[in-house]
């Protein structure tokens, strides 16, 4: 059972106080030990993100996606880790200690110090005892299966760690600037698993735009990758000038060509791709959304905008080397009283079985305001059954879900896997029968353990494709936990019931994914990642998916 020691409690004895703090802590370390950073200046880390630069006497950073990992993973065994640092723009930041997926937080939200993440719990640990802009020393040990931590000899955490567990330890600055002047280990250091291989799409700052969001990925029926995204002119901000982006890979992903503009609308909002690949005609059909730059969601959503959101499609029959003009579609995929509209965003499908074979399904989420008494956040699709000719509304979904994705079920069924806003921290599924005309009642899936954020899910293998081993596979990636990072791979062998193997794709910050099966039988995941510093493509095997 873990437990967590609140700061205010009094009856801490002298006796646990000494364990947490490790003792009198040591100056001086032995050759074999971790010197991360000593005096200000890195000698064995692992930086993500932002660079950290020397700054009389301590290594300095800011921002939010940026991390300062020690190089070296603390192995099995009894380990004590120690850091000398201070915290600027404290208040509110959620600047932390980092273990693996979770976080010593020493000021959050709430103006409290907290602990999250399946290591540590999420808890509310009280009021700071780390003050703005002053120096602290942290303490962190490993005695068996007991893990602590103390700030200037103060302790703050008890909880359970397996001993034959290997930790990942690093500091993040999140919203605040941090200054570390040392940062060292002892223990069983062991070399991190290798990372997983990288291409960084599009980056934000280069070409014409601020900031790239909002991936979605296909291949066509050439075999050629298409990457999408929404190219944000002058900020990061959801609304004002942003235009709808691809870039091309004929040789699956080692190479991309420069962004080429599907829909630039001047100072309106171009966004949300939802792409998919007829596989009888090889068109690729593009759903999207349009509203003027200057209305903000908030607007929308209140109906103080000028229009509210609407639906639009195009479409390339060459590959995606040029784009037919945008069609408003409004009239036969949104209600008049919905208000905030988006397509996707990821990849559509196209169904494969059953009845309803060759109908292109675009998931979609809207505002519902028909009714002040429920959220007004509600997930639906539409499709097409004529080859993207005409396109009509299906099923709409319970409130408090909106962003989603869908994949096709081996009896022709379909799950569509939507962001929550029950406050769990749960991916809501739900299953249609009909080919989307209808939807069984929500639930939240106990093991996919997502942030309120967007995820894809996908297909990746049919129990008929002998070359894929002949076994049912279904995809799902999200950040993990309750904040946007540790982008994570499950794979589910029964159809999205159970999801018995996860991999971390990227410790990091990372927010929106899509998923993509390579004609290599090889899979990518497009991510923002680093704090929408980049849209990164990430592959890896199903060796590596499915091995130790």
């Amino acid at each position: 059972m873990k437990v967590i020691t609140n700061m205010k409690n009094r009856f801490l004895t002298l006796a646990l106080l000494a364990a947490v703090a490790g003792g009198a802590v040591p100056r001086c370390l032995a050759a074999e030990d971790g010197h991360f950073v000593v005096d200000g200046v890195a000698n064995d880390v692992r930086i993500v993100g932002k660079q950290w630069t020397a700054d009389n006497g301590a290594l300095v950073c800011a921002g939010e996606g940026t991390f300062l990992y020690a190089a070296k993973q603390l192995g099995p065994g009894d380990f004590t880790v120690e850091a000398s640092l201070s915290v600027e723009q404290l208040a509110k930041s959620a600047a932390s200690l980092v273990f693996n997926d979770s976080h010593l937080g020493f000021e959050g939200s709430g103006g409290t110090m907290f602990t999250e993440g399946n290591l540590l719990g999420n808890h509310n640990l009280g009021q700071p005892v780390v003050e703005e802009d002053k120096p602290f020393d942290l303490v962190a040990t490993r005695r068996g299966d007991v893990f602590s931590i103390a700030i200037d000899g103060r302790p703050v955490v008890t909880t359970k760690v397996a001993s034959s567990e290997s930790v990942t330890v690093g500091l993040r600055p999140w919203r605040s600037t941090m200054r570390v002047s040392r940062f060292t280990a002892t223990g069983n250091l062991v070399d991190p698993p290798q990372p997983l291989p990288h291409t960084d799409i599009f980056v934000s700052g280069e070409g014409d735009y601020h900031t790239y969001r909002i991936p979605a990925i296909v291949v066509t029926k050439r075999g050629t990758l298409l990457a999408f995204c929404e190219g944000r002119k002058t900020g990061r901000g959801d609304a004002g000038n942003i235009d709808m982006l691809v870039s091309r890979s004929t040789d699956l992903g080692k190479t991309w060509s420069k962004p080429l503009i599907i829909w630039d609308d001047g100072d309106s909002t171009c966004g949300n791709p939802a792409p998919v690949v007829d596989q009888e005609t090889g068109v690729v059909w593009l759903p999207m959304t349009w509203n003027l730059g200057s209305d903000h969601e908030g607007d929308i959503m209140a109906g103080r905008s000028q229009q509210p959101r609407h639906a639009y499609i195009t479409h390339s029959d060459d590959d995606g080397l040029s784009w037919a003009e945008p069609k408003k579609i409004s009239d036969a995929v949104r209600l008049p009283h919905w208000r905030w509209y988006a397509t996707g965003p990821g990849n559509a499908i196209q169904l494969t079985r059953g009845e309803h074979q060759g109908r292109l399904l675009i998931p979609a989420n809207h505002s519902d305001h028909s009714d002040p008494e429920t959220h007004p956040y509600r997930s639906h699709v539409f499709w097409s059954d004529d080859h993207g000719q005409t396109w009509q509304l299906g099923g709409i979904h319970e409130d408090r879900v909106n962003e989603s994705a869908v994949v096709e079920l081996t009896d022709g069924s379909i799950l569509q896997a939507m962001r929550s806003y029950h406050g769990q921290n749960k991916r809501a599924m739900s299953v249609s029968h009909d080919g989307g005309k209808t939807w069984g009642p929500l639930y939240l899936d106990d093991t996919l353990e997502t942030p309120v954020c967007q995820a894809n899910i996908l297909r990746y293998s049919w129990p008929e494709d002998a070359d894929r081993g002949s076994k049912s596979r279904i995809l799902f990636s999200s950040p993990r936990g309750s904040s946007r990072s540790k982008m994570t791979v499950w794979l589910s062998y029964d159809e999205g019931k159970t999801w018995p193997v996860s991999k971390l794709i990227y410790p990091g910050g990372s927010a929106y994914s899509n998923l993509v099966a390579l004609p290599d039988g090889r899979i990518g995941v497009l991510y923002e990642k680093d704090g929408y510093r980049t849209i990164s493509l990430a592959t890896f095997d199903l060796e590596w998916l499915e091995g130790e």
